[in-house]
């Protein structure tokens, strides 16, 4: 009877055991986002793309012949690329298949920067890339953007400011209804 009660309460002790790592590997996994996440923010004149991506995954992705196959990207990266032919060959796919269109009208990305990981809070460990383009619409109603269909999923906000000025000691309302 002893021995039947004891490999209950191991049973039960191990099960506890589990239920809690599982629970605390949810917990730290649910504040990581695995997928690229991007911020589209439209300025006057300017629009701006930042994109937080894991490298690694994504030049795996690029590398990869039946992902080639199945038209994810347009041709394979070659393997034993150099440091400088890799960044090259990334800000090529960059450039060629993000599109982004303001009220229908195509507007130009350049890639501004390619920040390696900071171990940030809020992104972890994944590498910043960051697009600017201008454009003169006095008013954008439309934005379409295209991001290569090797990034995978994407996380995208939309940032569209709205600038006031707010008098030395003063407060301000602003009112976010009707921007929807």
């Amino acid at each position: 009877m002893t021995i039947i009660v004891n490999n209950n309460i191991k049973a039960t002790t191990m099960l506890l055991i589990f239920m809690l790592l599982a629970t605390f590997s949810m917990i730290t996994s649910a504040h990581t986002l695995k997928e690229t996440t991007a911020r589209i923010s439209l300025r006057d004149g300017q629009v701006e793309v930042r994109l937080w991506l894991d490298m690694n995954r994504w030049q795996s992705h690029l590398q990869d012949s039946q992902a080639w196959l199945l038209g994810d990207n347009p041709q394979v990266m070659s393997l034993g690329l150099t440091p400088k032919e890799t960044n090259l060959y990334l800000k090529n796919v960059l450039h060629k298949q993000i599109l982004l269109m303001l009220n229908n009208q195509s507007v130009s990305l350049q890639l501004m920067t390619i920040l390696s990981p900071k171990n940030s809070t809020e992104h972890h460990d994944y590498t910043e890339v960051v697009l600017t383009g201008k454009h003169k619409q006095s008013s954008v109603e439309q934005l379409n953007i295209a991001f290569p269909k090797s990034l995978g999923v994407i996380h995208a906000s939309f940032v569209k400011p709205k600038y006031q000025l707010v008098a030395a000691g003063s407060n301000v309302q602003v009112s976010f209804s009707g921007l929807e």
